[in-house]
């Protein structure tokens, strides 16, 4: 590879770089856990859940209550080797 052709694609980088705000890929928790519920093959009606309450225990396992869109409400267990549940409630 030439200088040349390092200095284009090194200026091609620097122009995507500024073109793309900082933050245009940020998910929220809402959406996230949304995502979660129905990758797990359960409805949601939404791409944002409300009343969310997240409860830790000692031993690192993540419990998620979360309401969709469409009113289901849904528990999310989440073990300390990250495997993930989806419970309808």
């Amino acid at each position: 590879m030439n200088t040349l052709s390092l200095a284009i694609r090194g200026g091609a980088v620097a122009l995507a770089m500024t073109l793309v705000p900082a933050g245009a890929f940020a998910v929220t928790k809402a959406e996230d856990i949304a995502t979660t519920i129905m990758l797990r093959g359960q409805p949601c009606g939404g791409n944002a859940v409300t009343d969310i309450s997240e409860q830790k225990d000692a031993a690192g396992n993540t419990v998620i209550m979360a309401t969709c869109p469409n009113g289901k409400r849904y528990r999310i267990d989440v073990s300390s080797a990250g495997r993930v549940s989806v419970t309808p409630l």
